[in-house]
């Protein structure tokens, strides 16, 4: 008999339709809401609790804490009750309601912290859990080498071994960054020629550390990453939430298709970068979920 997390990762590659025409680059889009608990994070999660695991750092008895924007949560909470772990998660209260209220369903505990406080108000606040409840294991995406060791092992290799390796470009937004630096490490050791991209909202500037408040959950959270070196960047994609959420209406009704707003941001930009190369391009990125979690906000 198999268990859940044994069917994690190989989610389909799929060449979608480029609205600007034939001629530019080609653009791929890695469709991981086909994961358990559907979305991207359910990598990161599973490798974050099986790194800890084999470290002896956590038993059964272990109370996990993170941080976090729903996707990772999610993972997560799948995770710890396959594994049988309590689960304390931290989440900003203006995130969408639905995934909230899936977290609690699986057995989680949300905390919501007062995103008018700043961004990256819940992370500030799970901070100050861990003090005053030291029985807490902190799982910490933002810091945990297993968050971009998921990508590097599996992702990463997927994507190669999907397109016969022959990738141009990866773009992708960057949240706690594990993603891109995963996935930039394993493509840059197949090929230093590879560009990788960063994707950010309109107004923030991910490489002069400025992030401002906006509605695209997952990206551009105040928190500079450690798992990867901006000089590895060709450049930043900028996005507007507008034109992400047209994109992310127009993908479900023309392409059956239907994306989250992270993911959205991501297709948008990779297919904004597509305009500078002939179709002799592959340009690939990553849809961390699926759009069904995001109602509420894309009526």
């Amino acid at each position: 008999m198999h268990t859940l997390n044994e069917y994690m990762g190989k989610t389909p590659l799929v060449k979608i339709k480029n609205f600007f025409g034939n001629k530019y680059g080609n653009v791929y889009v890695k469709l991981e809401e086909f994961n358990p608990a559907g979305s991207i994070k359910s990598r990161v999660a599973n490798q974050m609790i099986i790194s800890a695991e084999c470290r002896n750092l956590i038993s059964k008895n272990t109370h996990l804490l993170e941080a976090t924007g729903g996707n990772t949560g999610m993972g997560l909470a799948t995770m710890a009750a396959i594994r049988g772990y309590k689960l304390t998660l931290v989440i900003p209260d203006n995130f969408s309601k639905e995934k909230i209220e899936t977290l609690k369903q699986y057995g989680a505990n949300v905390i919501l912290s007062d995103h008018t406080t700043g961004v990256g108000s819940h992370i500030r606040l799970a901070h100050e859990l861990l003090k005053e409840n030291p029985e807490y294991y902190h799982l910490d995406q933002f810091n945990n080498i297993a968050n971009p060791e998921a990508h590097y092992l599996g992702t990463g290799v997927e994507i190669l071994e999907q397109l016969n390796r022959n990738i141009h470009i990866f773009v992708a937004g960057i949240g706690s960054g594990g993603t891109i630096g995963g996935v930039s490490k394993r493509l840059k050791e197949y090929d230093s020629k590879i560009r990788i991209y960063g994707v950010q909202p309109e107004g923030c500037d991910y490489m002069n550390n400025l992030t401002i408040p906006h509605q695209i959950e997952a990206i551009s959270v105040g928190v500079e990453s450690p798992f990867f070196d901006k000089r590895i960047l060709s450049g930043m994609i900028s996005v507007k939430y507008e034109d992400v959420l047209e994109l992310i209406h127009t993908l479900a009704k023309t392409q059956g298709i239907f994306v989250g707003l992270s993911s959205g941001a991501n297709i948008l930009a990779a297919l904004k970068l597509s305009l500078n190369y002939t179709n002799s391009v592959n340009i690939v990125t990553v849809a961390p979920d699926s759009g069904k979690s995001y109602m509420e906000k894309l009526k």
